[in-house]
């Protein structure tokens, strides 16, 4: 590979599998977004990201859809991911906006950048949270900020930006 950015996956380089997966994201949203194409030419990675997203964003959970796209948001912005912050940003704001000022935004916003920036101290992370939500809606809040650090490692680490999705 020479010198610069990672090639990203596209539908000439896409084997079967993988333009399946192409194919339903454009029958699901219209385009194929930038950060599939960011976790690369296997089909059955795609795959487990869409699923993981589907059951920790979009999924029947103890926290509201704003709250975790608060969460998303706050995440990749303490990630300084320009191209998920930009993504979960129009996404909140399609869910009401936020941050409300509430304590509990608050400490949302507070849980996603505590363990996205210093992940040896969740569990005072997660003590602090647990002060104002219920044990369930932590587990959600850990799966959501979990979810966006992987999403934002490879969002950084290929230098996606929405000039990447394809229609």
């Amino acid at each position: 590979m020479s010198a610069g950015r990672l090639p990203l996956p596209d539908d000439a380089s896409a084997g079967p599998e993988l333009a399946a997966e192409y194919t339903a994201a454009r029958k699901r949203t219209g385009g194929v977004m930038a950060i599939l194409r960011a976790m690369g030419p296997r089909a059955e990675v795609v795959r487990a990201f869409l699923d993981m997203t589907e059951a920790v964003l979009y999924g029947p959970a103890a926290l509201g859809r704003r709250e975790r796209e608060l969460l998303a948001l706050a995440t990749s912005e303490a990630n300084g991911s320009g191209y998920s912050a930009e993504v979960h940003a129009a996404l909140l704001e399609e869910c009401g906006g936020g941050p409300d000022g509430s304590e509990r935004d608050a400490a949302l916003v507070a849980f996603a950048r505590s363990l996205t920036l210093d992940p040896g101290e969740g569990p005072t992370a997660v003590a602090a949270l647990s002060d104002v939500l219920s044990a369930d809606e932590v587990h959600d809040a850990i799966a959501v900020v979990g979810l966006l650090n992987l999403a934002n490692r490879a969002a950084l680490a290929t230098a996606i930006g929405t000039a990447d999705d394809l229609s």
